[in-house]
């Protein structure tokens, strides 16, 4: 079966692979390169959510456990994932309170969460945090992960081109086929295919017009969601931290040699598309000494601005396209969690085996809404 993925990401690389392990004729295209994605750039926090759903719970659970499936078999490639946990406190009542309810909705699940002191974290954990002024516990999610998003992209590619998958970068799609029969690129040319895989991120939006499908993902700057978001990259820093750490006003996770990667939740509300992105940069690293004393002095090496691939409920869009016979769309937020699972589900269903557990995800549902 030959299968046309569209899309450089990780849920597109990934998708990749697994269709080419299990015996399809792969051919991945995109527009841009794998390190121009939102995945290579992504904070790259992976962990179980709990946003009131059950399906979509399990699904981040499996998640997890995909993860570890994919780490071994890219073993041969520089590490990308990190089971060391994440860290997370308060320092006013009501944010107290707030990590209270979370951490009691996740234990009904059975997941696993402890409360730490601060002494036991400087102890135990992170010596280098401060932690002035914690009201309540520091909770710590210890099956929580982190994922390096280049490394894991270049992990997957190497093993998918291993595989047989036939990478065409820099030929933007103009059209996907309505029966699935194939692609034609701006330039005209057509490749052939018997199903698309549409793994484009925002991208989805014009690739599915052109099917006259209106894909829901929010705009920018939606009221409803959060979908901008400002990722930086430090200098090297004399004491890292060793796992995701979410301190009030800041989140910090480590980066390669000795770098770190940080994202300030309340400034992407602050974020448009007119906003002096370094300006904001140098307001989130001024943060950081607040938090960990030993990074003082860290600059910005580098820095992403982002607009999160956001359904319109906020939860994963997984299967065929209607009335587009041959076509098939994934479409998420929290794509570093979710898509080695949703890869494997996509591969599995593409080459045609339906998979239940993504009967909650479906693109007709919004038609519910």
């Amino acid at each position: 079966m030959r299968v046309v993925v569209i899309g450089a990401g990780v849920i597109g690389c990934c998708a990749a692979l697994r269709l080419a392990e299990a015996g399809a004729r792969v051919s991945l295209v995109s527009e841009t390169g794998p390190g121009a994605t939102l995945s290579a750039h992504s904070f790259g926090w992976a962990n179980a959510i709990d946003d009131g759903s059950s399906a979509y719970y399990d699904l981040s659970v499996e998640a997890l456990a995909a993860q570890e499936r994919l780490a071994v078999d890219t073993a041969e490639s520089p590490r990308w994932l990190w089971r060391r946990g994440n860290l997370h406190w308060a320092d006013d009542a009501p944010g107290a309170a707030a990590l209270r309810d979370t951490a009691a909705g996740y234990r009904e699940h059975g997941y696993p969460v402890a409360e730490l002191s601060p002494a036991e974290v400087r102890r135990e954990l992170e010596p280098g945090l401060r932690l002035d002024g914690v009201a309540g516990p520091v909770y710590f999610y210890p099956d929580d992960m982190h994922v390096m998003g280049d490394l894991m992209l270049s992990a997957v590619l190497r093993r998918a081109r291993t595989a047989g998958v036939r990478l065409r970068i820099g030929e933007p799609v103009a059209t996907v086929f309505p029966d699935g029969s194939g692609v034609r690129f701006r330039d005209g040319e057509s490749l052939a295919a018997d199903a698309v895989l549409c793994c484009a991120g925002r991208g989805n939006i014009d690739l599915l017009a052109g099917l006259g499908v209106a894909l829901p993902l929010l705009e920018p700057g939606s009221p409803q969601r959060l979908t901008r978001g400002l990722l930086v990259r430090t200098t090297r820093v004399a004491e890292p931290v060793t796992r995701v750490v979410h301190a009030p006003g800041l989140s910090i996770r480590p980066d390669r040699d000795d770098r770190l990667m940080l994202h300030c939740h309340d400034l992407d509300h602050t974020l448009t598309a007119d906003s002096d992105a370094l300006a904001l940069a140098d307001r989130i690293l001024d943060r950081l000494p607040e938090v960990l004393p030993g990074a003082a002095g860290a600059g910005v090496e580098s820095l992403f601005v982002g607009v999160r691939p956001m359904p319109r409920d906020g939860r994963s869009i997984v299967g065929p396209v209607r009335d587009a016979e041959g076509v098939y769309v994934v479409a998420t937020h929290s794509g570093m969690t979710l898509a080695p699972v949703l890869a494997e589900i996509a591969a599995r269903e593409v080459l045609g085996a339906p998979d239940p557990s993504a009967d909650a995800f479906r693109p007709e549902r919004f038609a519910l809404l």
